[in-house]
């Protein structure tokens, strides 16, 4: 295999499709269980993490790979400059394990540890959403383009449905601005905002796994990411234990709206 970025975005792309069968069959009907911060996993979840990850560590032997699902023991792991990989096997578990449609895989892969391009596959539309910086965003082998809305009182932000007091002090401040929507993954509220289907997203409590894939697709239309209060990337170190964090994201103009409202600013952007 070519040791070039555009061999590596193929791989990516053939990597992730080859395992959406088997994603399919295993939808709804999967054993799981419970980890120690109270989110499921199902064996789909371990056994996608094992076949992607050996896949890309044998066409890529000298790159890092890195996924939520996999043991990599019990102290962070330095990211090393160059290429390096960041799975999600199955984001928006619950709703994959209970039949619930709004649930993914997704793949980031990452340069000196910032997330290049990325890998999206939509269990409810059945498509593969990938794209990056100056690589464009694609659904499946069609090139597409944002679509673009005023930003007004129809906006779509999508949200998490977490109890916590600042939480809903800022999901009931945009709720006066904006509709909000809850879909169950981080990954589809990056990508469908990346789409255009939704205007922004704002999460209290995501890991960089959850995220790292929707990243570049944002910024292939010209999007913008954003992190209140930790440096998320580059990624400088991996830990499957890792704290959440909060970020908005979307257009420039919707990540400032969404700041006023809220009445707090974002530290650092991406």
């Amino acid at each position: 295999m070519e040791n070039t970025l555009e061999a590596r975005i193929a791989y990516g792309k053939q990597v992730v499709r080859e395992q959406v069968a088997y994603f399919t069959t295993q939808f709804g009907d999967v054993a799981s269980q419970w980890k120690f911060d109270g989110s499921r996993v199902t064996e789909a979840d371990l056994h996608l993490s094992q076949i992607i990850t050996e896949q890309l560590a044998e066409a890529f032997p000298e790159d890092q790979f890195f996924s939520e699902e996999l043991e990599h023991g019990p102290n962070p792991i330095e990211v090393k400059p160059g290429f390096s990989w960041l799975l999600d096997p199955i984001d928006g578990t619950n709703n994959f394990a209970r039949s619930i449609p709004n649930c993914s895989i997704s793949l980031a892969l990452l340069k000196d540890g910032n997330p290049v391009y990325g890998y999206i596959y939509d269990h409810g539309t059945q498509k593969l959403i990938h794209g990056g910086m100056e690589q464009g965003l694609w659904v499946d082998d069609q090139r597409v383009e944002r679509k673009e809305a005023e930003l007004n009182s129809q906006s779509l932000i999508a949200t998490q449905t977490l109890a916590t007091e600042e939480a809903i002090q800022d999901d009931d401040a945009l709720r006066m601005e904006f509709k909000l929507r809850a879909f169950g993954s981080s990954a589809i509220h990056m990508a469908y905002t990346a789409l255009g289907w939704l205007d922004g997203v704002i999460a209290h409590r995501v890991k960089a796994w959850d995220i790292a894939g929707g990243m570049p697709l944002l910024a292939a239309v010209g999007g913008s990411t954003r992190f209140f209060d930790t440096e998320v990337f580059p990624m400088k170190t991996f830990s499957s234990k890792a704290s959440g964090f909060a970020h908005i994201a979307g257009s420039g103009a919707l990540c400032d709206s969404i700041e006023k409202t809220i009445g707090k600013e974002t530290k650092f952007r991406w």
